[in-house]
């Protein structure tokens, strides 16, 4: 599982990369199943931030195993946007049932 601790927006990032802003801080603060499930988030964002045209040729994506930024790519490089993430090596104080619960879809390949 994947954590997401920080996010960060720039007070310099533009209005028209609001819808990728919000799809990056509804992910703060939240749990991600596996890396395929971020992949699949980070194509997403890929696919917000292509289809905004005004950001064309002006913004790119960068990910990592543990952060996404979108990166100006004029004048001076900045993050204008950060997400970052961190693996989740364990969870504790739920209850025993719940507990069963997610040992048993983890073996079965369902979380």
């Amino acid at each position: 599982m994947i954590f997401f601790d920080y996010y960060f927006k720039s007070s310099s990032t533009p209005k028209y990369l609001e819808p990728v802003a919000v799809c990056m801080e509804r992910r703060y603060q939240a749990l991600m199943a596996d890396a395929p499930t971020l992949k699949r988030f980070i194509d997403e964002l890929k696919s917000e931030l292509n289809s905004i045209p005004r950001a064309k040729g002006r913004y790119e994506l960068k990910a990592d195993k543990d952060h996404i930024y979108i990166n100006t790519t004029h004048e001076f490089t900045e993050a204008v946007l950060r997400l970052q993430c961190k693996e989740v090596l364990s969870m504790e104080g739920f209850s025993e049932d719940l507990c069963k619960r997610l040992t048993e879809e983890v073996k079965k390949g369902g979380v």
